[in-house]
């Protein structure tokens, strides 16, 4: 039975969405990342065929952004309905910590098939292709067919939520080794003379810590600072 349209449509289509094969690797923090995605759904009309769509998601290097920001994305190529699930989101902020991390999204172009066999099926063959398949942005989802592109959503959020971790992590190190580089050599000097005292002498290790504060560097060195700690 075909359900009637309404404006809570992405709640069912989130409930709906169930993501079989995720890519092998997280979001690149530092370049463009491309998914390869296939989603099958089951025509509201039809429950003997499947729709197949095929295409791409293309995410774009993230950027730390000020907590009123977060939700600043855009979303080019997406419906009505998955407009109004990023609402949704940002009215629950509070709960959700994978968009404090911001990516662009844009759904590429994409293919559209229907074959006249079950979802099952279709589900199983799509399945075993993918578990075979070396692609490691390739991803498999089951949804559904109306509003479609909300799945694909989800599937972004996922993917976001998954790489946050390390790819915070990857951009801290960056943003830490290139503030290093750009530190006066005497200063860099200072500071490496003191590490290397305080590996020596332990009793210097107060001393290192009182250099790198008066200097505004503890954070940047904090990780080293404690290592001599162990």
């Amino acid at each position: 039975m075909k359900r009637k349209p309404n404006e809570y449509d992405f709640v069912y289509a989130v409930r709906h969405t169930e993501i079989l094969h995720a890519p092998k690797r997280i979001l690149d923090p530092f370049d463009q990342t491309t998914i390869d995605y296939t989603l099958i759904a089951q025509p509201m009309d039809n429950p003997n065929q499947t729709c197949i769509r095929e295409g791409k998601l293309q995410t774009f290097p993230p950027h730390l952004v000020l907590p009123q920001d977060i939700f600043t994305q855009e979303l080019e190529g997406f419906g009505q309905q998955a407009q109004k699930y990023l609402e949704f989101l940002k009215q629950h902020a509070s709960r959700i910590r994978i968009l404090r991390y911001s990516y662009r999204l844009r759904r590429e172009t994409y293919r559209e098939t229907i074959v006249n066999e079950p979802i099952e099926l279709i589900r199983e063959q799509a399945l075993a292709r993918h578990t075979e398949s070396t692609n490691p942005y390739a991803a498999l989802v089951q949804g559904v067919d109306e509003p479609w592109d909300v799945c694909l959503l989800h599937l972004f959020m996922k993917l976001v939520q998954a790489s946050v971790p390390k790819a915070l992590d990857a951009i801290e190190k960056r943003a830490k080794n290139n503030f290093k580089e750009q530190l006066r050599p005497d200063d860099r000097s200072e500071i490496e003379h003191a590490f290397a005292a305080a590996e020596k002498d332990p009793s210097l290790i107060p001393q290192l810590g009182k250099l790198l504060r008066d200097k505004g560097l503890f954070e940047i060195y904090q990780d080293r600072f404690f290592a001599l700690l162990a």
